[in-house]
């Protein structure tokens, strides 16, 4: 259950107001993109806040404004290309907007902060847009969107996570990974893998993830693979002091401490990457945004993908970003046309093949033309896509998920370097999710 707060939120973004607003208003601080300022007198504006990496995925964002605009003459999309929200301060920008009764009309927005904006009041319920197209999302991201039964945005993309395998090592080894979802290894036999490559003397450490403090959540999937949840059915207690959350906190300890480098832990500062072009790990748990690097790093070495491990069930990370409209938008309903436009089957496919992402839509029939070497790559991590648990997403987008992020982060740094045990890592854990949540 997410909890509305509205008069919360109002009195943090009108704390912030004098810090940020000068800053921030209808502008870009002139490290950004920004086109259409003014527009035609006799067009609607439409304001469009995103953030987007150099190349693939800024040409997308840009080539489909253009395209809007050209089936939609009456409005323009003032495009306002600003920092991602990695550089600190971008939500806090909306917000501060939003207060200040200067909103902008659409924005990117991480799925793990719709749970906050949404249950601030601080979003426009577009249940109408989608209601009809329900079963032509991929679920768990459609439930990422949704707050009370209504939905607050458009599930554009996602991201997750896979195992990148070392091809040169595990064909000597005799080793061949798995190829359908069905057969993919087991935990006990995705260790196994590592310790043959550790044993042969292939690798100083089996495997890599690539996580940290701040993406913590990337560790969510073992939970939810053996069949523990974080919090409880409504969301209202912590749920990690049972015997599968706490053999999943075996199942990490056991990996971290037997079979990675010191420097992988949440707060350690080894480069995963690094560790795995260069051959010093023969595995790594990745996304799907890494393909192109390893196709230019790796050059000593085959490498593939292959699915996450499974315990009781598949699942992986929930990764990827969505769109929605404050519900202070002075132009919501031309707004909501170029959300709707967004979310088109063949305007969604153009922009996941040039971003590099994976589609939101689970009703795209026609084959992915992504710029990498090979297709089948991308393919294996859009059947990844699909094993995101609808619990993880509802988990993940509750409204003070950031804290509980950070908590699990804190908690398996103390697993891996101060030597808990997994049963007072679940305790711990649980304790300070119920103080998290306490709070509201």
């Amino acid at each position: 259950m997410k909890v509305f707060n509205k008069a919360g939120f109002i009195l943090f973004v009108s704390l912030m107001m004098g810090l940020f607003l000068a800053g921030c208003a209808g502008a870009s601080d002139g490290s950004g993109v920004e086109s259409n300022s003014a527009g035609d007198s006799d067009k609607e504006t439409v304001e469009f806040v995103y953030w987007a990496a150099a190349g693939g995925e800024e040409e997308a964002f840009l080539d489909m404004i253009e395209d809007f605009e050209e089936k939609n003459p009456d409005i323009d999309i003032k495009a306002n290309q600003v920092p991602p929200p990695s550089s600190g301060d971008y939500y806090t920008k909306i917000q501060t907007r939003i207060a200040a009764d200067d909103s902008p009309d659409v924005f990117r927005i991480q799925y793990q902060k719709f749970g906050e904006f949404a249950s601030e009041g601080a979003l426009l319920d577009v249940t109408d847009l989608f209601e009809s197209e329900k079963e032509n999302y991929n679920p768990s991201l459609l439930t990422a969107v949704t707050s009370e039964s209504k939905i607050y945005g458009l599930p554009h993309h996602t991201d997750t996570l896979a195992v990148f395998y070392n091809k040169t090592y595990l064909d000597e080894l005799g080793i061949e990974a798995p190829s359908i979802p069905e057969e993919a290894w087991t935990w006990e036999e995705f260790i196994d893998v590592a310790s043959k490559i550790e044993d042969a003397g292939l690798a100083d450490s089996g495997i890599a993830v690539n996580w940290s403090e701040t993406s913590a959540y990337r560790a969510l999937p073992f939970f939810f693979q053996n069949g523990a949840t974080i919090l409880n059915e409504d969301s209202t207690q912590g749920n990690v002091d049972t015997p599968e959350a706490i053999e999943s906190f075996t199942f990490l300890q056991d990996m971290f401490k037997n079979h990675m480098t010191q420097g992988n832990s949440m707060k350690g500062s080894d480069d995963f990457n690094m560790l795995f072009s260069s051959g010093n790990v023969g595995l790594l748990i990745s996304g799907n945004w890494m393909i192109p690097k390893y196709e230019s790093d790796m050059k000593d070495f085959e490498w593939g993908v292959t699915y996450m491990p499974i315990k009781e069930s598949a699942a992986s990370d929930l990764g990827g970003n969505g769109m929605a409209i404050p519900a202070a938008s002075k132009h919501s309903e031309a707004a909501k046309k170029f959300l709707s436009y967004m979310g088109e089957p063949e305007v969604m496919k153009a922009f996941v093949e040039k971003g590099l992402f994976l589609p939101a839509r689970t009703d795209i029939t026609e084959p992915f033309n992504y710029a990498i070497e090979d297709q089948e790559m991308l393919n294996l991590f859009i059947e990844q896509s699909q094993t995101v648990p609808e619990e993880l997403a509802e988990t993940v987008t509750t409204n003070n998920f950031s804290k509980i992020n950070q908590a699990l982060g804190d908690t398996l740094e103390e697993l891996f370097i101060s030597n808990t045990t997994p049963e007072n890592a679940a305790n711990s854990f649980n304790e300070r999710i119920n103080s998290i949540l306490e709070e509201n």
